[in-house]
């Protein structure tokens, strides 16, 4: 296979342009992620896009640490895990004052 050489424009927020003939070879849409495979001289080898996972995909990966009630309102979940976390912040910056 010969090689194609494309090229996009990096914007100055960092923001890359693909060719349309690229998204299209690497079936990309809009607001899809891209992981740059790079080899030990950090250049890029290969472009992969990164599947999308729905929440569906990863109920259950987190664990939460209190009891969630089945009728219990999402927007009281958030809150209380944003108080843990922000707990558990507080916590490891007083150890490593400590240290």
């Amino acid at each position: 296979m010969a090689k194609q050489l494309l090229s996009g424009r990096l914007t100055s927020k960092g923001q890359l342009t693909i060719p349309v003939e690229l998204r299209t070879i690497l079936n990309i849409k809009e607001g899809d992620r891209l992981a740059f495979v790079l080899d030990e001289s950090e250049r890029i080898i290969e472009v992969q896009p990164k599947t999308k996972k729905s929440i569906r995909g990863v109920m259950g990966a987190l664990k939460p640490t209190f009891p969630i009630d089945v009728d219990v309102d999402v927007d009281e979940v958030i809150k209380l895990t944003r108080i843990e976390r922000a707990r558990a912040i507080v916590s490891k910056s007083k150890e490593s004052e400590n240290e």
